[in-house]
């Protein structure tokens, strides 16, 4: 038995350890005290720097003592120390900061106290924060609060761009799953290679060559997100203009509804009113009452009657001037309706890599059938390609999707009914229609697009799975007399808006409470069914 080394029990262990916890414990509160109580005091002076650290060596994360070594260092500027102490001081505190990094890589309080530093002091080293950085990403190249601290300090020290972006490069090449590579790329990406006369956020080339690079990633290892995410930002990085998509002008009020939110001074810029060849001066108010807004109430004194001819002029974002005639609707109603284009507009180049990456992804789902993310990304494919031509296996997919990624069913849900609603509009805005109703089989779960349904008088959104969340967005439907919401998932009407209906159909909704829609029914000056 002799020279054998004795192994504590399990009991001896705990023991030995919750001592040596509360002798720890009792020295930080002692510490603490005299650290509060100094401060209580104001003896803001190097003492306190020194007792601040110490437990910060041992718990980067009190907050409290950074901001306190912050106040103390603020006031020893002030006062009678040297520009050499006062660097001495620097030094040391950006070396306690590094120490605490070592306990703690992610500690959000000692890479706050290190930029703090940085741009309080005279002349810091820039390169050296740089190299720093390199340090701590050959530690841990996914550490997101490093490639934090990388992009304060490449904005401090302006290094060439190209030399940032060949960094990513080079830690993607190391590991593909990284996410805040990806992102910093993307940033640096359109300002590196902007399509300059295409207008384009990205230059063609260099957005074939991230898409290729980016599937490579993504078929390393199918079941990382990081390279996924990234790919789905590419084929969102796409030029998109602001169109009218319909205005409305009636006796009671006159609507603009836009593609995408615009601000007042956009639309007070770009839109003009004719009425008999006469423009009508007045005055553009939000539909929601926010700053940007996809619908637009313009408040005039023109008198609306009879056989008028009512025009519409828009300055659209290529300089160029579009007329949008109307058409007489029932009554004293003038509606004009823009151009419905919801597909995405790729380069020619950008179209033929997604067609090859389509094929590659179908490849892979005849290997993995039940990867979700080559299943949905090859769906994204076909709706960027051809969302006309592909809806139908498009809608199919995503049904798969439910069915093997059921955590993400909402989702999937979401994207077919923004999908089907997008192939719906393209067919509702060949008429003249002022009526609203879902054509396609799947249950509609939101309510995207809705402003350019706000022309409608009459919307029928019945027997659908809406919930009390999409009542909000109502309030788009600023023309509408009759509106059904039966059959729906609908528990509460605290956030329906003040629309003027002649008609609200609730039926079928048992989940709403009796006593709140009775109340309800009493603010109403139309009628309500339930």
């Amino acid at each position: 038995m002799h020279g054998r080394v004795k192994v504590r029990t399990t009991e001896e262990e705990r023991a030995r350890k919750e001592k040596e916890r509360q002798e720890k414990l009792k020295i930080y509160k002692h510490a603490m005290q005299q650290i509060f109580l100094k401060r209580k005091e104001g003896e803001l002076d190097k003492n306190l720097l020194e007792l601040t650290g110490k437990v910060l060596s041992s718990n980067p994360d009190i907050y409290t003592l950074w901001n306190i070594r912050r106040e103390i260092l603020i006031i020893l500027k002030k006062g009678d120390e040297s520009e050499e102490e006062l660097s001495q001081l620097y030094d040391a505190e950006l070396q306690l900061t590094e120490y605490c990094l070592k306990i703690n890589p992610k500690s959000y309080c000692a890479w706050h106290q290190r930029e703090w530093v940085l741009t309080t002091r005279a002349n810091p080293n820039w390169e050296k924060e740089l190299s720093l950085c390199n340090m701590y990403l050959k530690l841990d190249e996914r550490n997101f609060h490093t490639w934090d601290y990388r992009r304060f300090v490449v904005s401090q020290c302006k290094p060439p761009l190209k030399d940032e972006f060949d960094f990513t490069t080079d830690k993607l090449m190391d590991n593909f799953s990284n996410y805040s590579a990806w992102h910093y790329r993307s940033k640096m990406l359109v300002e590196l290679y902007p399509d300059v006369e295409g207008g384009r956020p990205i230059e063609d080339s260099h957005h074939k060559h991230e898409l290729k690079m980016v599937q490579s990633a993504a078929f390393t290892d199918p079941d990382d997100t990081s390279a996924w995410f990234y790919q789905r930002w590419l084929l969102g990085a796409v030029k998109t203009n602001i169109e009218v998509a319909v205005y409305t002008v009636s006796p009671s009020k006159t609507t603009v509804a836009f593609s995408k939110p615009v601000n007042q001074s956009y639309v007070a810029s770009k839109i003009r009113l004719f009425i008999n060849n006469e423009l009508v001066n007045g005055e553009w108010q939000s539909c929601s009452g926010n700053q940007y807004d996809v619908l637009w109430i313009f408040k005039h004194n023109t008198e609306i009657t009879d056989s008028l001819n009512v025009q519409m002029e828009y300055d659209n974002e290529n300089g160029e001037l579009q007329k949008i005639p109307s058409v007489k609707q029932n009554g004293q109603t003038y509606v004009g309706k823009g151009e419905i284009d919801f597909q995405r507009k790729y380069s020619k180049p950008v179209i033929e890599e997604l067609i090859n990456q389509l094929d590659s992804c179908r490849q892979l789902l005849a290997m993995e059938p039940d990867n979700k993310w080559t299943l949905l990304t090859t769906t994204v494919f076909l709706h960027c390609i051809d969302a006309k031509k592909y809806h139908k296996e498009i809608i199919e997919n995503l049904h798969t999707l439910k069915t093997i990624d059921n955590w993400r069913a909402g989702y999937y849900d979401d994207l077919i009914t923004k999908w089907s609603l997008e192939d719906q509009l393209a067919i509702d805005y060949k008429d003249d229609s002022i009526d609203f109703k879902i054509k396609f089989d799947d249950k509609i779960t939101s309510l995207p697009h809705l402003q350019y349904y706000s022309h409608c008088e009459n919307v029928d959104l019945s027997n659908q799975n809406l919930s009390s969340n999409v009542l909000a967005s109502l309030e788009l439907l600023q023309n509408c007399k009759k509106l059904s919401l039966a059959n729906n998932q609908l528990t509460t009407l605290q956030r329906f808006p003040n629309l003027i209906l002649e008609e609200l159909n609730l039926t079928g909704n048992k989940d709403l409470d009796q006593e709140e829609l009775e109340v309800f029914k009493k603010n109403c000056n139309y009628s309500v069914i339930f």
